[in-house]
């Protein structure tokens, strides 16, 4: 539920703090004092779309934080854990917006998105106004409130269906994957010819980078056998004495003096290691020179060899270890395929049993439904008359397919509520009732039915007295109020016998500080002068406040009727 609202700077709203009740809130306030910015914030920092104008004149930013307690539904844990978002004690929302169009969402003071913020408050609060689309009015939740209202025998039955669903998908995507036997035919071949090719090629690791080097080597052979020529004619003496030959004489001179001077033997060891340096040059360079001789030789097939690397490549990723991971996986299922009659044999045998079963499941689930809806229509039919639409017909409209094929998770059941407000109208969709009215009593009276079922901790109503007066207006108190035994309800009205039955009343106005016009809303200790103004007393005669007095007497005798 909500324990408090924060309101900075929205419309005519300054600063605003209020913490709410547990059960029902009720807030009144004469035409025009901004009733509606109180629902307004309260869309706004549930995630509901706003514009700049919501922002207050002369202000450039507006923002709201709501602060929830007792909130962790199964629902509303898992969508946090799947959200990534810390579950804590209290629940703390905020969304703020600049002049500049910017928003802001947080959770618990993580930056989230809007859509993520608005996904959460459907699970928190549900908000009824003239025109507001609610969860009880979208088909798609049709269902699911059913089956809350079939209770823990129809979950069961649901349970039972998805957990035969999942398997018998399970089988049928294995199954599908194999395909017919002739495509498995096909696909066999495809397979071996891709693997015997890689086999073929034996395309080694890094051979390809060796195979362009070489290459490079082979189209510089001219220039390259050029230098080496060059310089093995230096080294080993073809165009005269070699630098060997020369080095040995240098020695040998060298060697008449050795006896002289102490620094010559030295001379003659450095000299003998250079002719054998020399020496070791001159075969090097050689035997490059017939490498290379051998390599040009070789060329055909380097460029053979290097054109059928790059077409395996190309059709198998692109990289080394692109085709190694293709020829891997494709070898597997190769080797599956080979062996797939046999598995193909038992799974059809096996989708044909759980199917079997999964249409039988979907028949009970189906079944129980529709035991649980004609109790629905019962309920439903009696709450309208109570509420003056004795001429209302409510259907619980089911439309089944139950073959495997077409069950889902959830069955296999299309479950729309329609509702035809007076006899001779045919049905309609729930969602496209037109009286606001009419939506409203519906709208209550299904809440009071389904009150704890849809797990919704907050309900809001937006002046829902649209339409309603006299007798009916008091048995909508007393729905409300049991409505709010069960969960916290906020409602703006202007009925007396609503306002009566508050457990938390505020009064809401407008006043006139410092040239500005400003929204206030404040906790009433006693609102019997509020109950009478709604009564119709504008100066609370000796006639209005009685009345208002023997309106709460009656409300409070109604709430502890319920209490016992």
């Amino acid at each position: 539920m909500i324990r408090s609202v924060s309101v900075k700077n929205i419309a005519l709203i300054d600063k605003l703090e209020f913490e709410l009740g547990e059960k029902l809130n009720i807030l009144s306030g004469e035409t025009g004092a901004g009733k509606s910015l109180i629902i307004d914030a309260l869309n706004f920092v549930l995630g509901e779309r706003a514009d700049r104008s919501l922002i207050r004149y002369g202000t450039d930013q507006a923002s709201v934080e709501a602060v929830f307690s007792d909130y962790l539904t199964p629902q509303v844990s898992a969508y946090l854990d799947d959200m990534g978002i810390e579950q804590e004690e209290v629940l703390i929302l905020r969304r703020k917006m600049s002049a500049d169009g910017k928003n802001e969402c947080r959770i618990n003071g993580r930056l989230t998105t809007l859509s993520v913020l608005k996904g959460l408050t459907e699970l928190l609060v549900d908000i009824h106004g003239q025109h507001e689309h609610q969860s009880l009015a979208k088909q798609a939740n049709h269902e699911a409130l059913l089956d809350d209202i079939g209770g823990a025998e129809l979950a069961s039955a649901r349970d039972k269906v998805k957990e035969l669903c999942l398997k018998y998908r399970a089988l049928k995507a294995e199954y599908a994957r194999y395909g017919d036997e002739s495509e498995r035919a096909r696909r066999l071949d495809v397979l071996r010819f891709q693997v015997e090719e890689i086999e073929r090629a034996a395309i080694g690791e890094g051979e390809e980078e060796d195979l362009l080097e070489k290459r490079r080597r082979i189209r510089n052979t001219e220039k390259i056998l050029s230098a080496l020529s060059s310089a093995m004619n230096v080294l080993d003496g073809y165009d005269g004495a070699s630098v060997t030959g020369n080095i040995k004489a240098a020695e040998g001179s060298l060697k008449t003096i050795e006896s002289y001077d102490a620094a010559i033997p030295p001379l003659c060891e450095r000299l003998d290691a250079a002719k054998t340096e020399i020496a070791d040059i001159t075969e090097t360079v050689g035997e490059i020179m017939r490498e290379l001789d051998f390599d040009a030789k070789s060329a055909d097939s380097i460029e053979e060899r290097l054109e059928l690397i790059r077409s395996v490549l190309r059709k198998y990723g692109g990289s080394y270890q692109a085709v190694q991971s293709f020829y891997q996986k494709a070898s597997a299922e190769a080797s599956e395929l080979e062996n797939a009659s046999e598995r193909t044999e038992k799974l059809e045998r096996e989708i044909s049993e759980v199917g079997a079963r999964l249409q039988k499941a979907a028949d009970t689930l189906g079944e129980l439904r529709r035991a649980a809806a004609e109790k629905f229509e019962r309920d439903m039919t009696r709450e309208l008359g109570d509420l003056g639409m004795s001429g209302t017909t409510f259907k619980v409209d089911i439309a089944s397919d139950h073959t495997p094929d077409s069950v889902g998770e959830t069955g296999g059941d299309r479950v729309e509520f329609l509702i035809s407000p007076n006899v001779g109208e045919p049905l309609k969709p729930l969602a496209k009732i037109i009286s606001g009215g009419e939506m409203s009593r519906f709208m209550l009276a299904l809440k009071n039915i389904v009150a704890g079922i849809d797990r919704i901790g907050t309900m809001v109503f937006d002046e829902i007295d649209t339409g309603i007066s006299g007798r009916i207006s008091a048995v909508v108190a007393e729905k409300m109020c049991n409505i709010s035994r069960t969960r916290q309800v906020i409602a703006i009205t202007h009925m007396p016998s609503l306002a009566a039955m508050a457990d938390s009343h505020f009064l809401i106005a407008k006043s006139v500080e410092d040239g500005k016009t400003l929204t206030h809303l404040t906790l009433l200790e006693d609102d019997t002068e509020e109950v009478a103004r709604l009564i119709g007393a504008s100066d609370y005669s000796a006639h209005a406040v009685p009345h208002a007095q023997e309106m709460k007497k009656w409300a409070e005798e109604y709430k502890n009727s319920l209490a016992h």
